[in-house]
């Protein structure tokens, strides 16, 4: 079966503008067009896919990129978004950027060529300029769970809602000194997650304990559990702790385990992030609010 790379042969260009020939992009000449064209229908590469591009402009595919598929925040998002995608004749393709920022940029880079008609990304913030470039050039970016870059297109969550819920759970519990564990400031999710809390915190004459990772870290798991250490250190007598995400929220447990601190006898935790993921693997020592 012919691929990309007999017709970049053939047509003597290179893979990527073969691709953008393909998806009919304004920035490859005519003339290269006609040529890459000509080759792909000698080569007889899929020539009814390639004739719906050249009439209709569209691959009707859909990238989403996401850091990892452990959690199931989102695995569950993929499962819709290809139920979504199928009923109006799209297919899905998932990548994976790790929370790198250069795997992600290199990732982005390879669907820009044609590979996709629009990416859904919950982006690292490492590659925000990209983003608005390919979104200028007209393929469409939408960002989940993760607004890192307020001149794109977001899916929001109401962060706020979710912290006051949890928030008035612990309360009810006659939690005394509820503590933060949160991602960096500079994502405008964690921010609002941050403002809700020391709101929250004030209104009810309690402490602010809060501890931010500073930047988007390689592990949130690893950094669950460091900034546990840092706010029991600060905090010895704290009874509750709110997790920005899941993965904190194992790093959390995983410290108080090795502590011998009971959850949730002695510490109640509560993840913000809504994964039952979080309750299976620690045995329903962990609540866990949908947002």
């Amino acid at each position: 079966m012919p691929t990309l790379k007999d017709i970049a042969k053939l047509a003597h260009v290179d893979i990527s503008t073969v691709s953008r020939a393909l998806n009919d992009s304004p920035y490859v000449h005519p003339n290269t067009k006609k040529r890459i064209l000509e080759a792909a229908n000698e080569l007889k590469y899929h020539s009814n896919s390639t004739k719906e591009v050249f009439t209709t402009g569209k691959v009707h595919a859909v990238g989403i990129i996401i850091p990892n598929a452990k959690l199931n925040i989102f695995m569950d998002f993929i499962q819709q978004a290809e139920l979504q995608a199928d009923a109006v004749n799209y297919d899905v393709i998932v990548c994976l950027s790790n929370d790198d920022g250069e795997k992600e940029k290199r990732l982005l880079q390879k669907m820009r060529a044609g590979l996709v008609d629009g990416i859904i990304i919950a982006s690292t913030g490492d590659n925000n300029s990209l983003l608005e470039d390919i979104n200028s050039s007209g393929t469409p970016i939408v960002q989940i769970f993760r607004e890192v870059d307020q001149n794109l297109d977001s899916i929001s969550i109401d962060y706020s809602k979710s912290v006051e819920t949890a928030f008035n759970v612990l309360i009810e519990k006659d939690c005394k000194q509820i503590g933060l564990v949160n991602g960096p400031i500079c994502d405008i999710s964690y921010k609002n997650k941050s403002e809700a809390y020391q709101r929250l915190a004030t209104n009810y004459d309690l402490p602010i304990i809060v501890q931010n990772t500073k930047d988007y870290p390689k592990s949130f798991v690893n950094a669950g559990y460091n900034l546990a250490k840092k706010l029991l250190k600060a905090s010895p007598n704290i009874d509750a702790i709110l997790t920005a995400n899941d993965p904190e929220a194992l790093g959390v447990t995983k410290y108080l385990n090795d502590q011998n601190i009971p959850i949730p006898e002695k510490i109640k935790v509560i993840s913000l992030a809504g994964s039952t993921l979080v309750i299976y693997c620690q045995s329903k020592s962990v609540l866990q609010f949908s947002q």
